[in-house]
């Protein structure tokens, strides 16, 4: 993969890694930051340092109301700050479905969509340290609902890349090849 190529074609266009829960959107967002010499943000992470503290506790204080208006804020403020050029960003499972930052990743960025079926995400989110504010009992049925539902507005993304069991450095290149391609497609 020519990195450069890649750098030279997203020109300003940030990239935005959307997705369920456990789907790798941070794992993979690192990776492709360090191959393409970006930066690397988190949204979650940007919002635990503007309230300091972790997503669970938010939620356990404020609410999810107050949780999604502080996501909406730090994420539209991130995309239309002037002073950042290109960079990649994670974005928490539920933020693609406020239809204000998909409108600004529409505008200003490609959206890459890492979908994965029940099992791989299941399978992670048992396994996972993190706590997930919105799984109670990490039970399948609820994850799978959420699943199904969130997955008719992540359809909207730019890209869809499926999610497979194979080593963290293969799907980074499969990602960065979609991108690649979907670049040269745009740009011909």
């Amino acid at each position: 993969m020519n990195e450069r190529n890649l750098n030279s074609l997203l020109k300003e266009k940030k990239i935005f890694l959307v997705g369920f829960m456990a789907t790798g959107k941070t794992t993979i967002g690192k990776r492709l930051s360090n191959k393409l010499s970006l930066p690397f943000y988190d949204s979650d992470k940007k919002i635990e340092s503007h309230l300091k503290m972790p997503v669970s506790n938010i939620f356990n204080s404020f609410g999810e109301k107050k949780f999604r208006y502080t996501e909406e804020k730090i994420i539209l403020d991130h995309i239309f700050d002037k002073k950042l050029r290109s960079y990649i960003m994670s974005l928490g499972g539920g933020a693609f479905l406020n239809s204000n930052i998909r409108n600004a990743i529409k505008l200003k960025g490609i959206s890459v969509w890492l979908d994965a079926n029940i099992e791989i995400i299941y399978n992670r989110v048992i396994n996972s340290k993190n706590e997930r504010p919105l799984l109670k009992n990490n039970n399948k049925e609820q994850i799978n609902y959420l699943l199904l539902k969130r997955s008719e507005v992540y359809k909207e993304a730019d890209l869809k890349v499926d999610v497979i069991n194979t080593s963290k450095e293969n799907m980074t290149r499969i990602i960065e090849e979609k991108i690649l391609n979907h670049l040269k497609f745009k740009n011909a």
